[in-house]
This record gives structure tokens, sequence and C-alpha cells, in this order.
């Protein structure tokens, strides 16, 4: 009777035990379906996520394309409008990782030792600001003055720097205040000495150097007739 007893116990605690590990390892299946469905939800998320940001790259990429066709279109009307200041090298235009650069010499715009634009300099913005609508309407516009490393004849201004950034808002003015331009399109700047084109050890050196650039980035506002990009939203 006593082993009878003994052997039911054994057997019930044998099927307690794979009841208990029946039970353990259905728990385990149902944790870890749940973690597969999760990835999987992850994964279809990640997917989308990818595919958004290839078709985003492409985008970048056309309009990057576009981007630099116009700003070499824009880099040759300009060589071509200016074709005989560029040869005598008061002016030059190029195509940089900033934009469509500028360079124009100090003297073909200001009243020497001044930051007061001479008639010629005058007739000389007269011209630009109109090229700049036509070739590249409505992109930003920094205006940068420079000069060179000689002490200032002038005592209006304290420094290289507060004389180089007075050139470039008279240029700014100018664009804004008589060509009427979009302010919202306009920067100006001063380095004074310190971003040389050329060796200051010489006269025609220190002619290169001052001199103002204007350079129209890529980037541009929303014109009237365009919806701005979706980065603008507020959402």
């Amino acid at each position: 009777m006593k082993k009878r007893t003994f052997l039911v116990l054994v057997v019930a605690w044998a099927l307690a035990g794979c009841v208990t590990g029946a039970r353990e390892h259905l728990a385990t299946i149902e944790t870890l379906e749940d973690q597969l469905a999760r990835s999987r939800v992850q994964a279809a998320a990640l997917e989308k996520e990818n595919l958004e940001i290839k078709e985003e790259v492409d985008i970048y990429r056309k309009v990057q394309d576009v981007d630099h066709d116009q700003l070499l279109a824009a880099r040759d009307a300009f060589a071509e409008a200016f074709r005989e200041t560029v040869a005598e090298k008061s002016v030059a235009v190029s195509v940089t990782t900033r934009g469509l650069d500028m360079v124009i010499a100090a003297e073909k715009l200001f009243v020497s030792g001044s930051d007061g634009l001479s008639p010629e300099g005058k007739a000389l913005l007269d011209r630009v600001a109109p090229l700049i609508d036509a070739t590249l309407p409505g992109h930003y516009v920094y205006i940068e003055g420079h000069t060179d490393n000689q002490p200032l004849a002038v005592f209006e201004w304290k420094s290289d720097w507060e004389f180089s950034f007075a050139r470039s808002l008279s240029v700014l003015k100018y664009f804004t205040e008589v060509s009427k331009m979009d302010p919202l399109r306009f920067s100006a700047a001063g380095f004074g000495q310190y971003r040389p084109r050329a060796t200051n050890d010489t006269k025609e050196g220190r002619s290169q150097n001052r001199r103002v650039e204007l350079v129209i980035s890529p980037q541009r506002i929303p014109l009237p007739d365009e919806q701005p990009p979706e980065s603008y939203s507020d959402e």
C-alpha cells in the first residue's frame, strides 16, 4: 500500500513537472512570438524610413544638379556682361562651393579712402542688380568687404574691420535702397585684411586684396508664386 501511494505521488509529481514545464515553454514561445512581431513592425518602419531618406537624397541630388547648372549659366552671363572689366582684372566671376562669387576691385566701386560709392561704382552696381535678378532670382546675396594690410589714411574708422564693413554696407544699401532689391536676401560683413587673395608685399597684390565680394548662394527665399519648402513648416 505504501509502495502504491509512493508511486502515485511520484507520477503526480512528474506530471505536475511536465505541466509546469509545458506552461513555461508555452510562455517562452508566446514571448518570442511577441518579440518577433515587434521586430517585424520595427523592420517595416525602418524600411519605410529608409525609402523616405532615399527619396529625399534623390531629390536633393536633382536640386543640386539644377542649382549647379543654374550657377554655371549665371557665371557665363556675368562674365559676358562684364567682359571688359574681367579682362582688365577689375572683376572676377567664378562658381565655388559657396555659390557664384563675384569679386570687384575696390577702386571700381569707391571714392579713394572712403566708403562712399563713386559714380563709376554706382553705374557698375546698376548693371549687377538686374543681372542677379535675371539669372539667380530670390537667391541670397552675401556682401563681403576686404582691405589690404596698410595703415588707414583716414581716421574715420578705428580699424580695417570697420572700414571693410562700412564698404560692404554701402553696397548693400545701394542694392536695397536704390535698386529696390529685397532686403531679406542680403547680408553684409567685413573681414579687414585677414582674408587676402594675394600677397600684401606688392602694389599689385594689395590692389587685389582691396575688394568687395558678392557671394550669391544656392539657397534662396521662396518666390511669391512658390510654396515654401516643407522644412520651413512649423509642424
